[in-house]
């Protein structure tokens, strides 16, 4: 009985020990990264953000901040074309649309080497791109954005500012 117990304590603080480096590595190495942003002449409270999902499972969008302030209007950019979601033209491809924030989750960004296949056949149906646009009421400086990961609630700060 009291190896039995020995073994299940062992067993419990390896899982523990475990959860706690896991949790420990996401905090440190968030998945979300913003790999651009894009500005609007004929708005300036418009921001286009780039956004890639470098971790190995899907990040769903939580709420997406102006400076401290709830953004006005945000929508999800999902790309199936080789036009990344940034500049001009995100309107008029096809295939890109925007959704509500937290209508698809963010999959994992595919490899070069997948993309380059993708790119090689025009497959139009997988999602190759993401992108976060935001309108509001005045021209951001910093855009936050909060989202899940593994259940594990983060944040991505991006420099929006001109």
């Amino acid at each position: 009985m009291v190896r039995l117990r020995k073994v299940l304590l062992i067993i419990s603080g390896t899982i523990i020990a475990l959860l706690l480096v896991s949790v420990i590595y996401l905090k440190f190495n968030p998945p979300l990264s913003a790999n651009g942003v894009s500005f609007y002449a004929d708005d300036e409270t418009k921001r286009v953000i780039e956004i890639i999902n470098d971790g190995f499972t899907d990040v769903s969008l939580r709420q997406v901040m102006a400076d401290e302030k709830k953004v006005e209007q945000t929508e999800l950019g999902i790309g199936r074309s080789n036009h990344i979601i940034a500049g001009d033209g995100l309107d008029e491809d096809p295939y890109i649309s925007f959704h509500n924030i937290n209508e698809y989750a963010i999959q994992p960004a595919l490899s070069s080497e997948e993309l380059n296949d993708l790119y090689t056949v025009e497959d139009t149906q997988v999602v190759k791109h993401y992108g976060l646009r935001t309108f509001g009421d005045h021209s951001p400086q910093k855009i936050t954005i909060d989202y899940t990961y593994l259940f594990l609630p983060s944040t991505l700060e991006v420099d929006v500012s001109e």
